[in-house]
């Protein structure tokens, strides 16, 4: 009791000692590290859309379960997403089995190209007019790489978030062009939002973007989008991983899309890939 007694005011002591640059600094070390331990995971995503439309008493909802890989491509490179429909609605629409994984594991110099083909051919399921670049739930842990943090302004915003009392909001915004998202004729898409960070450790709990797309005439809507990511202790992984992403897409006259994936079943594999066995020059996720 005494020991219990006598830790907890050094641990305080130690975050009250901190600046918010020396916790960004902690969390890009264990980013860094985390990108190499979750660089080759599979997981389940239970992916639920719903799209609001103007003068529909009920919106469309639909319901997408598929394999989801996460690759690093390159030592340089942080998390690309692969995301493989198996069922719509309840319906099987292929045979449930490790499709991208295999690919990974046979000819990686065509297994990019190859498993860009298989999420062109899942992004039809998705509800909404909006292309979705960020939708894979590492997104925006790829910011706080040592490569990327001095593109982003960081700012103590409070102590606390969900199961985490003493975990540190951190404000961000991003100063620097060009941006890491890019938009419509590839424009830049400035991002701003929230990390949730263990201050001592560096580990973090959760995650959150805004980006505002402006309008381009009739063709492109002007265009709010938000996602926000949880992570939870995985023993499977041994990592901290993500449980769950809510995005959602509000046009400006009226339509949304609103969407929750929740993730399980992670396993682990290891692949070797090559940064050129990508031809494709974007490498943000489906739509």
């Amino acid at each position: 009791m005494l020991v219990g007694v006598l830790a907890a005011p050094t641990h305080a002591a130690r975050q009250e000692s901190l600046t918010v640059d020396e916790v960004i600094a902690r969390a890009s070390a264990y980013v860094e590290l985390y990108v190499t331990a979750l660089s080759t995971v599979v997981t389940e995503e239970d992916y639920r859309q719903s799209d609001f439309r103007r003068g529909r008493a009920n919106p469309t909802r639909t319901r997408l379960r598929s394999e989801f890989l996460l690759v690093r491509l390159g030592e340089d490179a942080a998390w690309t997403g692969f995301r493989d429909v198996f069922e719509v609605n309840g319906q099987r629409v292929r045979d449930r089995q490790d499709r991208l994984a295999s690919l990974f594991l046979d000819d990686t110099t065509t297994a990019v190209a190859r498993a860009r083909r298989i999420v062109e051919e899942s992004s039809r399921y998705n509800l909404g007019n909006t292309s979705r670049t960020f939708n894979i739930p590492t997104y925006a842990l790829s910011y706080l790489l040592p490569s990327n943090t001095g593109r982003f302004r960081f700012d103590h915003d409070g102590v606390g978030c969900d199961d985490h009392p003493s975990a540190w909001n951190i404000r961000y915004v991003e100063i620097e062009t060009p941006t890491l998202t890019r938009g419509y004729q590839n424009i830049n898409l400035p991002s701003e939002g929230r990390f949730c960070i263990d201050p001592v450790e560096g580990t973090v709990f959760e995650t959150e973007i805004t980006l505002n797309h402006p309008a381009f005439g009739r063709e492109v809507p002007a265009t709010e989008a938000v996602a926000s990511v949880t992570f939870a202790s995985n023993p499977d992984v041994a990592l901290w991983v993500p449980t769950e992403m809510r995005e959602r897409y509000s046009q400006r006259g009226g339509s949304r899309t609103s969407s929750t994936a929740r993730y399980g079943n992670y396993r682990q594999f290891s692949v070797s890939t090559s940064e050129n066995a990508d031809p494709a020059p974007d490498s943000t996720g489906d739509r």
